[in-house]
C-alpha cells in the first residue's frame, strides 16, 4: 500500500510556510521591539584625570574641566585606572516573543526551562548578533513602566520548514 501523504510537501507548500513566517516577523506584525545589549569591550580615557601613556594608568592629577574635581589621592572617577569602560553598546530589533514556556517550539538542545523564560523567533540574519548579546530587553515601548530583562539560556537554534531561515532562542529572566 502506498503512503497517502506522499508528495503533499511540495516546494509551493514550503514557500507558503516561509512567506507566512516572514509576514509574522515583519516589524508591525506579531513582533515587539527589543534591545540587544552587548558587553563593554572598549575603553576610553578618563575625562577627569591625566593619562600616563607609559604606564597606561592615571597620573592622578585632575584634568581641568573634569566632572569630579579632586586635589589629592586617586582619581574618584576612574579609581586610578586612567580609563573607563564605554557605555554598553546596544541596538534594536523586532522579535516574535513566546511568553508561555508551555507553548515553546521544541528545540534539539536539552534545556531545563524555568518559569519566567521566553522564546524568541527571528530571521537567521541575526544569528551572529544573538550570539554576542549580553542582555535582551523586551518591549522597549513599555520600558518606562516595566523592564523585561533576559539573558540567553540556549544557543540560537536554526529552524524552518525545509530550510533554516529562522532562529529560536530561549532566554531566562535576569
Amino acid at each position: 500500500m502506498s503512503n497517502p501523504f506522499s508528495g503533499i510537501i511540495s516546494p509551493q507548500l514550503k514557500l507558503l510556510y516561509t512567506n507566512m513566517i516572514d509576514a509574522l516577523l515583519e516589524d508591525t506584525a506579531l513582533t515587539l521591539p527589543c534591545r540587544f545589549v552587548y558587553s563593554n569591550t572598549r575603553w576610553t580615557k578618563c575625562p577627569n584625570c591625566q593619562f600616563n601613556s607609559q604606564t597606561n594608568k592615571s597620573n592622578n592629577i585632575y584634568l581641568s574641566g573634569g566632572p569630579m574635581p579632586f586635589s589629592k589621592g586617586i582619581c574618584p572617577y576612574c579609581n586610578g585606572e586612567g580609563r573607563i569602560p564605554q557605555e554598553d553598546v546596544s541596538e534594536s530589533h523586532n522579535l516574535a516573543i513566546i511568553w508561555d514556556y508551555k507553548k515553546f517550539i521544541p528545540i534539539a538542545e536539552p534545556i531545563k526551562i524555568i518559569d519566567g523564560s521566553i522564546q524568541t523567533i527571528c530571521n537567521i540574519s541575526l544569528i551572529a548578533k544573538l550570539k554576542k548579546v549580553k542582555e535582551l530587553i523586551v518591549d522597549t515601548n513599555i520600558e518606562g513602566y516595566v523592564r523585561h530583562r533576559f539573558i540567553r539560556d540556549s544557543e540560537p537554534t536554526p529552524a524552518g520548514f525545509g530550510s533554516d531561515d529562522y532562529i529560536l532562542t530561549i532566554w531566562k529572566r535576569s
